[in-house]
């Protein structure tokens, strides 16, 4: 069998949201595969007695002895996609895929990057390879023995034990949110600390597409690693913003420094300009129902009592300070951002962003941190309504395939949707052939 019509069959089997490979001969049926690859995977007749139309197919190897509606057996396309070994499909992924997209132009020349790590829950059954039974609380955050004994007993009653993997990303996007693409991905076991992977991933990427590509890498705290920081900084040119945690020596160093009267506040607001350039243009009747929802919502925001002083967010600000070099191992000049946000009851609550770039206008880095939450969006978009958590089987290469297979697809319709909008190219299943590069052959069989 071709190695592009296995991803092609795999990616087919995504698009119409089945995984199981017993599904494939409706896949066939009721797809356009065959009309996009020809005659040679299969066509359709006419029955000469009974005038009803059928798929023929010929298959590849030339030994079938019986008439099939498939163009190979959907258990043996099962057994393909088992025996790939998974490491090599991930690389596969983040190398021949992402060298794909960098030659249609998929990249923005803002260089906007965002990595970010989630679970994949699982059900509670050993035979998930590679899968490790976690305690949970009711934010479906992992938490340890010492902070679960020092919560109250309510909270107790909340946390559970769940098997789960872990899935660490990296998602491209611009600064008006036009596209989400996921340009690498490896899952690993739930424990595994995400920092190191994540890292390896960006060595990759940068290793395959070249420097200048990604100029911009978003992360959340528990990526935070000086050396790996500095790395990025100083051999791929990449600017990286993350926040940092209470404990550290830099916070305790900008909170007495940002206590200083001389620090100038910027107040961070969107103005009516900026937020029109982000509304994207909608269709009339679609525009309608929004503002009959908007209408909806403030009628019942009218009805329910007011928040607490304490919850009523007031003003925000946002100041800069750089030239830090107090974290040891980060060898680096950085730039702190600091976030004050107050509240109608009168206090105030402070946060502070790192930045290995010099910053002039601190309130736009309070805003582009943000765009790192839109990530969470596009994890639940993959597991509420493309199944990424629903696994059919518990080997591990199969649990690698249905993730990778289901990114594929999603950055192959954001393609197409973000073309189809410029009116340019249109990336369907018959571009399948293009992505499978002479490098595919490390993973046909």
């Amino acid at each position: 069998m071709p190695f592009w019509f296995y991803v092609a069959s795999n990616l087919s089997m995504r698009l119409h949201g089945v995984h199981a490979f017993d599904a494939f001969p409706m896949v066939v049926r009721c797809g356009g595969m065959l009309q996009a690859f020809g005659p040679d995977a299969g066509r359709k007749v006419v029955h000469p007695e009974t005038g009803e139309t059928t798929i023929l197919c010929e298959g590849f190897n030339h030994k079938n002895h019986y008439d099939r509606e498939t163009p190979c057996d959907p258990d043996f396309l099962r057994k393909i996609a088992k025996d790939t070994d998974a490491r090599a499909l991930m690389r596969w992924f983040g190398e021949d895929v992402v060298r794909a997209f960098q030659r249609r132009r998929g990249f923005d020349p803002e260089g906007v990057f965002i990595g970010d790590a989630s679970y994949l829950f699982v059900p509670d059954n050993p035979h998930y390879e590679g899968s490790v039974k976690l305690l949970f609380d009711e934010h479906d955050h992992p938490i340890s023995e010492e902070p679960y004994h020092k919560i109250s007993d309510a909270l107790k009653s909340r946390c559970q034990w769940r098997r789960c993997y872990k899935m660490v990303t990296l998602l491209h996007t611009n600064r008006t949110l036009d596209f989400f693409l996921f340009v690498a991905v490896k899952v690993v076991s739930g424990n595994d600390h995400e920092c190191p992977v994540l890292y390896d991933l960006v060595k990759q990427f940068v290793e395959t597409v070249g420097k200048g590509v990604m100029k911009r890498l978003i992360l959340d705290r528990g990526f935070l690693d000086g050396k790996a920081i500095s790395l990025c900084k100083k051999q791929y040119s990449i600017d990286i913003l993350i926040p940092i945690r209470r404990n550290m020596d830099l916070y305790v160093d900008a909170m007495a420094l940002f206590q200083e009267s001389d620090v100038h506040w910027v107040e961070c607001k969107t103005s009516r300009e900026e937020a029109k350039k982000s509304i994207r243009l909608r269709p009339k009747v679609i525009a309608k129902r929004e503002k009959k929802r908007q209408e909806k919502l403030r009628q019942l925001k009218q009805q329910q009592p007011p928040p607490p002083p304490e919850e009523v967010l007031v003003k925000k600000e946002a100041a800069a300070i750089g030239e830090f070099r107090s974290w040891s191992s980060c060898t680096v000049p950085l730039t702190v951002v600091a976030n004050r946000e107050h509240y109608a009851d009168g206090h105030q609550e402070l946060w502070f962003l790192i930045d290995t770039k010099k910053v002039q206008d601190p309130s736009q880095t309070r805003q582009e941190y943000h765009l790192r939450v839109s990530t969470e969006e596009r994890y639940r978009q993959l597991k509420g309504f493309s199944d990424l958590t629903h696994f059919t089987s518990r080997a591990f290469s199969l649990v690698v395939n249905q993730v990778v297979f289901i990114m594929l697809a999603y950055n192959l319709l954001q393609l197409f949707l973000l073309k189809k909008k410029g009116s340019s190219l249109l990336l369907t299943l018959s571009s399948a052939p293009a992505i499978c590069s002479s490098h595919g052959s490390t993973l046909a069989h």
